[in-house]
């Protein structure tokens, strides 16, 4: 009989073997309020990937407009850093916040 006690459990489908929560939507939207913004740059210091910062006014320039669930820490750690709180994190489907609470 195999080990299993380093064995992800998928049965309730919240695991995969590679970790992966699949309770998180495949893709989450990225909305910015570029009237909330205050211009920090954190977004963009954090995650240039995702954000940058105009070089007339200051406020974000939202480079992506949808990511894959990968992506997730990352967007979550650019908007739990924006001081104006004006990174919000949708599911693609409309539902929930992918998996994001400002308070985290």
């Amino acid at each position: 009989m195999a080990d299993t006690a380093d064995t992800p459990d998928t049965t309730d489908g919240t695991d995969t073997a590679d970790g992966t929560d699949t309770r998180v939507t495949a893709r989450v939207e990225i909305r910015v309020d570029r009237d909330s913004c205050v211009g920090s740059g954190a977004c963009a210091l954090f995650e240039p990937e995702f954000f940058d910062q105009s070089e007339d006014d200051g406020l974000v320039v939202q480079r992506v407009r949808e990511a894959g669930p990968e992506a997730l820490p990352a967007l979550r750690t650019a908007a739990s850093r924006c001081p104006a709180r004006a990174i919000v994190l949708v599911p693609s489907d409309g539902q929930g916040s992918a998996g994001w609470d400002p308070s985290d």
